[in-house]
This record gives C-alpha cells, sequence and structure tokens, in this order.
C-alpha cells in the first residue's frame, strides 16, 4: 500500500544552479530529452502512484504552470505556491504542511538518481514510516562541488555536514525526501527564524539538517548514483543517462537515408539534418534545431533554433544560439 499520496514539487530556480542556458527559460524548464527537467521528475513520481502535488514556483516559473495546466497528465491535482525571494522558505513549506496534514515527498526539479529510485524509496518508507527519508550515494554524477552531505551509521543518519573526508566519509546527498508524519508535525511547530537562521540555497536541505540536529530520526535510501543539476555540463549527463535507460531515445524527425544514427539519440519533431550526417550515441536535438551535411555529434545537446554548421565536428558539447558550451 502506498502511503504517501502527496509530493512537494521544488521548481524555483535554485541559485546553485549555475547555468548560462537560462538567458531565454527557467532553470526548471532546460529539457531533458523534450521534456522540462521538473517533468521528468514528475514523471517518476508520478509512475509509483503519486497524483496530488503542491508545485512551489517563482516569479520566473510561469513556463512551468503552463506547460502543467496544458500538457500534462490529466488524472492529477496540481496546486501552486507562489515564493518571492525574501520569502522564508520555512513559512511557504510550513504552509504546504498546513494544507496537505500527511506525509509526503519533498523534491526538487534538479534532483536526479536512476529512473527506480522512487519506487525503492517509497518500498522502504513502508516499512519504516515515522522518519525523515533522505536520499544520497557515494557516488555523485555532478560536476559542480558538492556541499551536503550525510554521516550515517548503517542507515540512520546522525549528522548533516559540508565536507566529506577520507577520515570520516559521508553521502552526498539530494533534495529528494519523504517525510513521515513526525517529520510533519515537527514542521508545523517550527517558527520562522530567519533572523537567526540562514537559508542556504537547498532550503528544505536546511530544515532536514535542523531536524536531525533536534534528535529528530533520519534514514538514508541509498542509490547507486546522484546527480544534482548545477553546472551545464550535469544536463549533458543527465541526458546521457536518460538515453541509456530508454527514456524517450526516439527519432521524431525525417531524415536523409545518408544520414548515420548510432543509438542512442532522441531527436525531436521539426529537427533538420543534413546528408550524410553522423548522429550519436548520447545526442539530443531538440525541436527547432538544424544540423548541416557531413556533420558529426556525439554526446551533444543540440538546443533550439542553434544551428551546426557543415561538416563541423562536436563533441560533448551544448550548442545553442549564442554559440557552444563545452
Amino acid at each position: 500500500m502506498n502511503l504517501v499520496k502527496h509530493a512537494v514539487i521544488l521548481a524555483v530556480g535554485s541559485l546553485s544552479h549555475r547555468s548560462q542556458l537560462t538567458y531565454n527559460r527557467a532553470h526548471s524548464m532546460l529539457p531533458a530529452l523534450g521534456k522540462p527537467l521538473v517533468i521528468r521528475i514528475m514523471d517518476r513520481l508520478y509512475r509509483v502512484g503519486i497524483r496530488h502535488y503542491t508545485v512551489v514556483v517563482g516569479e520566473n516559473e510561469g513556463a512551468v504552470v503552463n506547460y502543467l495546466n496544458t500538457q500534462w497528465m490529466p488524472d492529477v491535482t496540481v496546486n501552486y505556491i507562489l515564493k518571492f525571494p525574501n520569502d522564508s522558505f520555512v513559512k511557504t513549506i510550513k504552509t504546504i504542511a498546513q494544507k496537505i496534514n500527511e506525509p509526503f515527498i519533498v523534491c526538487s526539479y534538479n534532483s536526479f538518481t536512476h529512473t527506480h529510485f522512487p519506487e525503492g524509496l517509497l518500498k522502504h518508507y513502508e516499512e519504516n514510516p515515522d522518519v525523515l527519508f533522505f536520499s544520497g550515494a557515494s557516488n555523485t554524477l555532478s560536476q559542480a562541488p558538492q556541499h551536503v552531505f550525510a554521516v550515517t551509521e548503517g542507515d540512520i543518519v546522525k549528522e548533516i555536514v559540508t565536507a566529506s573526508t577520507p577520515e570520516r566519509r559521508a553521502l552526498t546527498l539530494i533534495d529528494f525526501f519523504i517525510c513521515g508524519a513526525p517529520v510533519v508535525d515537527y514542521i508545523l511547530g517550527l517558527t520562522d527564524q530567519t533572523n537567526t537562521h540562514q537559508e542556504s540555497h537547498r532550503q528544505f536541505m536546511d530544515i532536514a539538517q535542523r531536524y536531525i540536529a533536534s534528535g529528530g530520526k533520519g534514514v538514508m535510501a541509498k542509490a547507486n548514483w546522484v546527480l544534482q543539476v548545477e553546472v551545464d555540463r550535469d544536463l549533458l549527463t543527465l541526458n546521457k543517462h536518460l538515453l541509456d535507460e530508454g527514456q524517450d531515445a526516439h527519432i521524431l524527425s525525417e531524415l536523409p537515408y545518408t544520414v548515420k544514427i548510432i543509438h542512442p539519440v532522441r531527436i525531436d519533431p521539426q529537427v533538420n539534418v543534413g546528408q550524410g550526417a553522423k548522429i550519436g550515441p548520447h545526442v539530443y536535438l531538440e525541436r527547432g534545431a538544424s544540423v548541416g551535411h557531413e556533420v558529426t555529434l556525439k554526446d551533444c545537446i543540440i538546443l533550439t533554433k542553434a544551428n551546426v554548421p557543415s561538416q563541423k565536428v562536436l563533441t560533448g558539447t551544448i550548442l545553442t544560439t549564442r554559440g557552444p558550451l563545452t
């Protein structure tokens, strides 16, 4: 029996997500094989039975609301909470907890691990429902420096720290939690301490840290790897793993017969590809992209309206209308 029915999705752009791709779209709307990051997260939760969502958005996330209202699942309930930059996150999450008043998942738009992890996490929770479940791994795929770790004894989280050392090895954490009933009660009892407790960029992690420090019980759900998408190369890594997992690895545009495809790749509709191009492996061509003749692409993302000149060779690159990011 699934004891968790509700998920809180943090779609507000994280200040620790240092992307050069957000000049024309919100952080949470960056593409992951034809879908925004936030939708990839919500798809995974939908597949394990979650049908009720509260999505926290900021002033720049109107596109998130529009996508969810017009293009996502018809059999879900989605409520929105607008968070302004100066709003206290404690106040925001407390307001949400008051409305839900039962255990819930908390996940940020840029926290990823392998595709079946949410299912395993929920099974762990069903066996131990009165705790705060953390998600972490010894192996992080992010290219960004990691700043939040859990010190554990067995599966019990003893402390949240900002560094892992050889003498005190800790697991890298991502922003993916399950809040059991005692955690919900703890959140409801929080006072807004923004004057005395500085909130970080990963705001629910602050609450989790305070919960453990106050004597609350935390349990670790270990993943094979975690990926907190914080730099643009992390987007390349995520797309590669989604392709390897078979997530929407489709070719949806007509291609000349001389084009060579080395799977896995994803090509959106309305993509133009020239004669003799060699595409793959691990290439994503977003809708509206254009690839010249005899181009070679490997481990690349070509974003909408970007053009790859003929005979160009690109490896490990994100190409935008403003040029390449490597």
